[in-house]
């Protein structure tokens, strides 16, 4: 009797550990898709604070290098700097990205240098 029941035994145990296979690599898809994204946005978010900083770096450069020079000089010697300094470490920002958090250093420079008194 059990030798007749044999092959729908391994019939059914074949369907399950098919589904079972389906639903695990379901699965692994879905978390690989959520951990490409978390990757992302951290990496994203990385190159922000790198830029930040490395903006910050540029202005303070530019402003001691070419004190007596305009803002423009001073613009250019700052996104060399950090063009330079990204390309070093491998990350890829577009021109504006790079001028705008430039533009923003020496703003929040500005803004606290005349905010304290300072000059």
């Amino acid at each position: 009797m059990m030798e007749n029941l044999q092959p729908f035994i391994d019939a059914i145990v074949t369907a399950l550990v098919g589904l079972l296979v389906t639903a695990i690599l379901g699965l692994l898809a879905v978390l690989k898709s959520k951990i490409e994204t978390w990757l992302t946005t951290k990496t994203s978010v990385q190159q922000r604070e790198i830029l930040t900083k490395l903006a910050g770096e540029g202005m303070a450069f530019a402003e001691s290098i070419y004190e007596q020079a305009g803002g423009p000089q001073k613009l250019e010697a700052a996104y060399a700097y950090v063009l330079q300094h990204v390309e070093e470490i491998g990350i890829k920002i577009n021109s504006n990205s790079i001028k705008a958090a430039i533009e923003k250093a020496v703003l929040d420079y500005n803004s606290h240098v005349k905010g304290s008194g300072k000059q």
